[in-house]
C-alpha cells in the first residue's frame, strides 16, 4: 500500500495544511498588533507629550503676558512676581520641549523660533517692566504676536507630524487587514482544495461504497464496488467488499443450483414407478439436469453383471449400454464398498476405475464419468451411470443430486422386487383358494344331493332321530356352501376377476327385491322388514349383481341378530351427488369393544358368537370391498342392546 495515498497521509495533510494556515494566520495576527501597539505607542509616548508641552509653554507665556500687563496698569509686586515666575516656568520648559521635538523625530527649528520668539518677548518685557514709567504695551505686542505666530507653527508642525503618523498607522493598519484577507482567501482556498482532495480521497468512495453495499443488500444484481478511486484503504475495502459479494454470489448460485437440482430429482420417484418408458424419462431429467451427455440405470442381475433399467443420450440415439455386456468379478460387492467412482477426464477415468470399467469409458470416449451405487442398506441393487464427452468436474450439488436419484432407484427396485415376488404370492393364493373352493365344492354338491336324497325318502324312511340328525347336516352343508361362495367372491373382488357389468340403473331396484326375497325369511323370525325409498328414480352407474349382494348382506345380518318383535328397515335416499342406502335394525347391537374389528376377515362380534348366531364373518367384508369398488364407502353406528345402522353411500349420476 503506497503511504502517499493512504487514508492517514490525507488526513496528515489536511490536518498540516489547516495547522500552518491557522499558524500564519495567528502569526499575521500578533505582527499586525505589535505593530498597531508600537505605533500607539509612539504616538503616545512622544507626540501627546511635545503637543501636551508645547500648550503649556503657550500657556506659560500667556499667563506671564497677563501678569506683564497688570504689573504695568497697577505697578503691584504681586503681578511682577507671578510675571517673574511665569517666565522662569517658561525657561526651564524649553529643554523638554527641545527633547520632546527630537524624540518625535522632528525638526527642531520651528521649537526653536518659537523659543527664540518667546525669549524676545520676555527681553522686551523686562526692558519695559525696568522703565515702567517711560514705556507703553505697544512695544511688546508685536513681539508677542510672533510668539503666537510661531506657536502655531509649531502646534501646525505638531499636527503634521501627528497626521503623519496616523497616515502611516492607517497605512500599516488597511496592509494588516489587506494581507489578513488575502491570507484568509489563501486559507479558504487551500482548505477547500484539501478538503476536496480529502473528498474525493475519502467520502466520495466510501458514499458511493454504500450504495453498492445498500444495492447489494436489497438484491440488486450484480453490485460490485469500483476499486480504482479513493484512499488506499477504500480502495482495499471496496476490493474486500467485491470478493466478499463474488463469495456471496457464488455460494448463491450453488444454492440455486441445489435447488433446481433438488426439484428436478424431485420428479424422478413418480417417472420411475411410471409405466412405458418411466425410466428412460427418468434419465433424461437427471442428464439434463446435470449437463450430462449420457445417463443410465442399471439393475444387479448376479455378483458380476447388470442388466439395464433406462437410458438418455444428448444425440437422441439410443446410448450404448456401456456396462450391460460387461462381466466385472465382484461388481456388486465393489459397488456395496465404495460411495461412487468419479473422473473429470480421460486420464482420471483410467487412474481411478477398476480396469474393466476404464476400458468401456475409453471405448465410449468418456472424459466425465460418475458411478454411482444404488443400495438399499447394506446391499447394492444396481448402478446409476452419469457421463459427459467434455471433461467435467461434478460438484458438490451435482453428486447430492445423484446420491437422491440413486436412491429413489435402488428403492424403486426393491420395491418391484418386492412386489412381484408378492404379486406372485398373491396370484398363488388367489390359485389356491379358487382351487380350495372348486375341489370343497365338487364333493359338497355331491352330499347335498345324496342328502336330498335321503330326505326325501330315496332310501326308506327315516326316523324322527334320522329327519333331525339330517336337518343338522343340511344346516351345514348350506353354511359350508355359503363359507365358500363367500370366499370365491372376495378372491375375485381383491384380485379384480369378478364379473362385472357396469350398467346405469336405478338403485333403488336392488333394496326392493333384497326386500322380496327375505319377505319369508323375516315372518318366520317373527321380525318386521320394511322399505322406504324416494318416488323419483336414483341413477347409479354399477354392478347392479353385486349392489344387490351387498344390500342382502346387510339385511340378511340384521334379520340374523334382530329377535323377533323387532324391526329392520332398508331406505334409499339421495342427498345432494350421493345415495345413502341405509340398513337399520333393533336387534342385539355390537360391543363397543368389538366395532373396530367388524370389517376384518372372519372376525365376529363376541356377542354373536356367544349366542350361537350362524355367520362366517365375511359379509362386511364383503359389502365394504363393493362399495369401495364403485367409489363409495361404508358407515356403521351400533349400541349394544339398541341396534345398528350400516349406511352404504354411493354417487350417483345426472
Amino acid at each position: 500500500m503506497s503511504p502517499r495515498n493512504t487514508v492517514a497521509r490525507v488526513l496528515e495533510r489536511l490536518v498540516v495544511v489547516l495547522s500552518s494556515i491557522i499558524l500564519v494566520m495567528s502569526v499575521m495576527s500578533v505582527v499586525s498588533m505589535v505593530t498597531v501597539q508600537r505605533e500607539v505607542r509612539q504616538t503616545t509616548r512622544t507626540i501627546s507629550p511635545l503637543n501636551e508641552q508645547s500648550g503649556k509653554m503657550r500657556v506659560t507665556i500667556a499667563t506671564a503676558q497677563g501678569s506683564y500687563r497688570a504689573y504695568l496698569l497697577t505697578g503691584e509686586d504681586t503681578f511682577r512676581d507671578s510675571y517673574a515666575a511665569s517666565r522662569t516656568d517658561f525657561r526651564r520648559s524649553e529643554d523638554r520641549l527641545l527633547a520632546r521635538t527630537a524624540a518625535a523625530d522632528m525638526d527642531a527649528s520651528r521649537a526653536n523660533a518659537f523659543i527664540d520668539a518667546s525669549e524676545e518677548w520676555f527681553r522686551l518685557a523686562d526692558t519695559s517692566m525696568a522703565a515702567r514709567g517711560s514705556t507703553s504695551l505697544g512695544g511688546t505686542g508685536a513681539a508677542f504676536l510672533e510668539v503666537e505666530r510661531e506657536h502655531e507653527a509649531l502646534a501646525a508642525e505638531i499636527a503634521d507630524v501627528r497626521q503623519t503618523w496616523r497616515d502611516r498607522y492607517n497605512l500599516y493598519m488597511n496592509g494588516a487587514i489587506a494581507l489578513m484577507g488575502l491570507a484568509t482567501l489563501i486559507a479558504i482556498f487551500v482548505t477547500v482544495s484539501q478538503a476536496r482532495r480529502a473528498l474525493d480521497r475519502l467520502a466520495r468512495p466510501l458514499q458511493a461504497l454504500h450504495r453498492v453495499v445498500s444495492r447489494h443488500d436489497s438484491g440488486t444484481a450484480p453490485a460490485r464496488a469500483d476499486v480504482h478511486e479513493g484512499a488506499e484503504e477504500v480502495v482495499a475495502l471496496a476490493d474486500a467488499f467485491n470478493s466478499l459479494a463474488e463469495s456471496n454470489a457464488s455460494m448463491q448460485r450453488e444454492r440455486e443450483r441445489g435447488l433446481d437440482l433438488y426439484r428436478l430429482t424431485g420428479s424422478v420417484p413418480s417417472l420411475l414407478t411410471a409405466r412405458d418408458g418411466g425410466w428412460d424419462r427418468a434419465c433424461e431429467v437427471v442428464g439434463l439436469g446435470l449437463r450430462a451427455d449420457a445417463t443410465s440405470i442399471y439393475r444387479l442381475n448376479d455378483e458380476e453383471s447388470v442388466n439395464l433399467m433406462g437410458s438418455w443420450h444428448t444425440s437422441g440415439d439410443e446410448f450404448p449400454a456401456v456396462l450391460q455386456d460387461v462381466r466385472i468379478p465382484g461388481v456388486a460387492q465393489m459397488l456395496a464398498d465404495t460411495p461412487s467412482l468419479r473422473a473429470g477426464s480421460t486420464a482420471e477415468v483410467l487412474r481411478t476405475f477398476p480396469p474393466d470399467l476404464a476400458r468401456v469409458g475409453q471405448e465410449q470416449s468418456l472424459q466425465g464419468w460418475a458411478l454411482h451405487p444404488l443400495c438399499f442398506g447394506d446391499e447394492a441393487v444396481g448402478v446409476l451411470s452419469v457421463a459427459t464427452l467434455e471433461p467435467h468436474e461434478f460438484d458438490e450439488a451435482e453428486l447430492q443430486a445423484m446420491e437422491r436419484v440413486a436412491e429413489y432407484a435402488a428403492h424403486t427396485l426393491v420395491e418391484q422386487r418386492y412386489v412381484t415376488s408378492l404379486e406372485e404370492l398373491d396370484q398363488q393364493k388367489s390359485d389356491f383358494a379358487a382351487t380350495t373352493s372348486h375341489e370343497l365344492r365338487t364333493p359338497l354338491t355331491s352330499i347335498a344331493g345324496y342328502l336330498e336324497l335321503l330326505t326325501d325318502g330315496d332310501f326308506g324312511e327315516l326316523s324322527s332321530e334320522q329327519v333331525r340328525a339330517l336337518d343338522v347336516v343340511a344346516r351345514n352343508v348350506d353354511r359350508l356352501r355359503s363359507l365358500i361362495d363367500d370366499l370365491l367372491l372376495l378372491n375375485r373382488l381383491d384380485s379384480g376377476q369378478a364379473d362385472t357389468a357396469r350398467t346405469l340403473h336405478d338403485v333403488r331396484s336392488g333394496p326392493a327385491r333384497v326386500v322380496e326375497q327375505l319377505s319369508p325369511m323375516a315372518r318366520t323370525a317373527q321380525v318386521r322388514l320394511e322399505l322406504e325409498q324416494d318416488d323419483e328414480p336414483i341413477l347409479v352407474r354399477g354392478d347392479a349383481v353385486q349392489l344387490e349382494r351387498a344390500v342382502g348382506n346387510l339385511a340378511s345380518n340384521a334379520l340374523k341378530f334382530t329377535p323377533a318383535g323387532g324391526s329392520v328397515r332398508l331406505s334409499t335416499t339421495r342427498v345432494g351427488g350421493e345415495v345413502r342406502i341405509t340398513c337399520v335394525d333393533t336387534g342385539m347391537g355390537i360391543p363397543a369393544q368389538d366395532r373396530e374389528r367388524l370389517f376384518t376377515r372372519f372376525f365376529r362380534a363376541s356377542n354373536a358368537q356367544a349366542g350361537h348366531v350362524p355367520g362366517t364373518g365375511l359379509g362386511l367384508v364383503i359389502v365394504r370391498t363393493i362399495a369401495e369398488a364403485h367409489g363409495g364407502q361404508v358407515e356403521l353406528e351400533s349400541a349394544e342392546g339398541e341396534g345398528t345402522t350400516v349406511t352404504v353411500t354411493l354417487p350417483v349420476c345426472g
